[in-house]
């Protein structure tokens, strides 16, 4: 972990009347900027959740060697990211590492593209792709928390999960409708797809993504750059009294973490933590899993159709869309926590309708749970944006990226568990995971906070309490 340095800004003064909301006025201008610089990492999240569905059974024409070694590869490499990052950032920027992470996905598109029929090529691509995503996760969750304005923050947090949905739709399409006699192979299209958005992340990084977070120059003692970057996030580029509202928030932010021993730290973040590996790890692997894809495509092909994995495609991107627009409004919490309801309790019906073998070949149940599967991608997919936004805002600055390095870590074990339990459908492979959901996410319901319209500091002192009954 970095040293701590020998000098945090402290403000000069705080100017009268603000309270620890920050910049609820006067600094829409930053929401624009905001979001333009955090668009390199879209394209790499649109990667991202490319390879999580290929991983996860949408992966028709594309497997050669063990099917299991393709599919957990990609997470194994995610979790290496992720602590790789944790690493990284200690002896180079940010900036560098972003870079790093394109530059891998780059590469693991030139792999599929110019070797789609080869095991260990592909393998090694899988294993980069992971790499490059679990880098990226923590470096742009970090920023992205750091950079936004506080009625923002949720919007500009989500693009990473909602991202992801895009990147998993676009797999679960294109796969779907692939034809055994295609000439083009699969992973080749795969490959192409990374290329381009590798090369879209690049040529956008120079012009969007060179702002660094204000707070790591605060941490570093560099008011000056600090301002700077502050300045560089208005629109347009000039700065007013909410820059200096702005300064002062984040200052005061830096000031509290300083004077914080590594043992406080550890005792802020230990509930958050547990918290967030049930919200996020838990329910966010549990409502896109290996069984819930593969039960979709066998009761398509039960019912002779191909048009499902479109429909629950596009209905994952309508559901996160509505989460991306309204997450800094409605609030986090409440929507989110009702997703998760419906979506435990659609999974616990396919399990219901699986307890019986005959039904797996019944047209007429595998209908319903062609229907159940689409709404659970609509639910799941209106979900998955709020955990990010609770991911960003959990935890105490110092030990902030790794506590998000186990959240992600753990959601990545949970996949490969599965993946390497899963041997037939049965009932209980629906209703455990269906139950689990409903019953943390009631838990969850009196104990996750709200923080829309927060400070990071008031955020996070709500999520260390036990108790949170506020639901907006």
């Amino acid at each position: 972990m970095a040293s701590q340095p020998a000098r945090v800004i402290i403000a000069s003064r705080v100017i009268s009347g603000r309270s620890q909301n920050g910049d609820r006025t006067g600094c829409c201008c930053c929401r624009f900027s905001a979001v333009l610089t955090l668009i390199p990492d879209i394209f790499i999240f649109f990667s991202a959740g490319m390879n999580l569905a290929l991983g996860l059974g949408w992966d028709y024409y594309s497997t050669f060697g063990p099917v299991k070694h393709f599919r957990f590869s990609w997470f194994i490499g995610v979790i290496a990211g992720a602590l790789l990052a944790l690493l990284f950032r200690l002896v180079i920027s940010k900036q560098f590492i972003r870079v790093l992470a394109k530059i891998l996905i780059l590469a693991e598109g030139i792999l599929f593209t110019s070797a789609p029929y080869d095991e260990q090529a592909l393998l090694a691509g899988r294993y980069l792709n992971g790499i490059a995503v679990g880098l990226s996760t923590i470096i742009f969750l970090l920023r992205a928390s750091e950079i936004s304005p506080n009625h923002q923050r949720g919007s500009c947090l989500a693009i990473e999960q909602y991202c992801i949905s895009v990147g998993i739709a676009i797999q679960m399409i294109y796969t779907s409708q692939w034809a055994d006699d295609t000439r083009f192979p699969a992973n080749r299209l795969h490959g192409i797809l990374d290329i381009i958005f590798a090369a879209c992340a690049i040529a956008s990084a120079g012009r969007f993504g060179s702002i660094e977070s204000p707070v790591d120059w605060l941490w570093k003692g560099q008011e000056t750059a600090a301002w700077e970057c502050l300045v560089g996030l208005q629109y347009p580029n000039a700065a007013d009294g909410a820059t200096k509202i702005r300064l002062e928030e984040l200052t005061e932010y830096v000031r509290y973490e300083a004077n914080l021993s590594l043992m406080d730290d550890i005792k802020r973040g230990a509930l958050p933590l547990v918290k967030m590996i049930f919200f996020r790890s838990m329910i966010l692997a549990f409502s896109f899993s290996l069984p819930l894809s593969l039960i979709l495509q066998h009761s398509s092909d039960v019912n002779y159709t191909t048009w499902p994995a479109i429909v629950a495609g596009c209905l994952r991107i309508f559901g996160g869309f509505i989460a991306q627009m309204q997450i800094d409004f409605l609030g986090r919490k409440s929507p989110a926590l009702f997703c998760s309801i419906v979506v435990g309790a659609f999974v616990t019906g396919i399990g219901g309708i699986c307890a019986d073998f005959f039904n797996l070949q019944s047209v007429y149940e595998m209908s319903v749970v062609t229907t159940l599967c689409l709404l659970i991608q609509f639910f799941a997919g209106c979900f998955a944006p709020f955990t990010s936004a609770f991911l960003g805002e959990a935890f105490p600055w110092i030990l902030k990226p790794y506590f998000m390095a186990v959240v992600v870590v753990m959601e990545q074990i949970i996949h490969i568990i599965v993946i390497c339990t899963f041997w037939e459908f049965n009932s209980g492979l629906f209703l455990a995971p269906g139950i689990l959901i409903i019953v943390v996410s009631m838990i969850l319901a009196v104990t996750m906070p709200e923080t829309r319209n927060t400070s990071l500091m008031e955020a996070q002192g709500r999520f260390r309490n036990l108790i949170y009954f506020k639901a907006y």
